[in-house]
């Protein structure tokens, strides 16, 4: 009976011994490990391995992707200011900033370079700052300028970052320190017919602390005047820009 309580006992440690996961295991196949130890994606341990992450918005110009997400969204006001921007919508995760966006082709007809402008107020303060495109866009803290369109053809959105150094927050100035250079690779875009997605990586943007809720609002311009800011609304007398304030997106969603 002894030696059969000694077998099984044996019996139990090896079997802890090929499922259990050890911490102090080296990373690779070592002199004692088979291949079958190694995971065949990252090469290794098993228990070490972690999943990559997959975003659910692939930029790639097929937006079928977006229908399996719930965004905020903003759409023109027929009687705004600027109307070439119809459709906004905003999709946040752990990594990216998905922007999806769709103009009229009446509006947008110099091919030959239309920047498109993202700006974002990453702590969401607007109290006591100036309007102008937005309620209280004088609280902005970031903007990526760069073209969707180059030369009669969509191209990937690779922006220019800069953040914003305006003195009296009380009024909106074209103030900005430029932060890093357009081709930095921050965002990529791509676009199909009159629509256009783009994704910014969240971790490449220097200094930019996302609040639970952060504004953000974007512009297409033709000659480097802005024909179209979502979101908007009508004009009136005490509201000649349309603004309204910026759209408030979740930090992840």
């Amino acid at each position: 009976m002894k030696k059969f309580f000694a077998l099984a006992a044996i019996f139990a440690a090896t079997m802890i011994s090929f499922t259990a996961c050890e911490e102090d295991k080296p990373v690779g196949p070592g002199p004692d490990e088979t291949p079958a130890d190694v995971c065949e994606e990252c090469g290794k341990n098993p228990c070490e391995c972690e999943e990559e992450y997959v975003s659910p918005i692939t930029v790639d110009g097929d937006f079928a992707d977006w229908a399996a997400v719930t965004p905020v969204s903003a759409t023109c006001n027929p009687d705004a200011k600027y109307t070439a921007l119809t459709t906004l919508k905003v999709y946040t995760d752990e990594m990216y900033i998905h922007i999806y966006f769709e103009f009229d082709e009446d509006e947008i007809v110099d091919l030959a370079w239309v920047p498109f402008h993202v700006y974002i107020n990453a702590d969401n303060n607007t109290e006591g700052c100036g309007d102008d495109q937005w309620i209280g866009q004088g609280g902005q803290d970031f903007l990526m300028e760069g073209a969707v369109l180059a030369e009669d053809a969509f191209c990937s959105y690779n922006p220019g970052l800069f953040t914003y150094a305006g003195v009296d927050p009380a009024t909106v100035e074209w103030a900005w320190t430029d932060v890093l250079p357009e081709g930095s690779g921050i965002a990529s875009g791509a676009g199909a017919g009159n629509k256009y997605e783009l994704s910014i990586m969240k971790e490449m943007v220097p200094g930019m602390e996302l609040a639970s809720t952060f504004g953000l609002g974007v512009d297409i311009q033709q000659s480097w005047n802005s024909v179209g800011v979502l979101p908007n609304t009508a004009i009136a007398d005490d509201n000649a820009n349309g603004a309204v304030p910026m759209l408030q997106v979740p930090a992840v969603m």
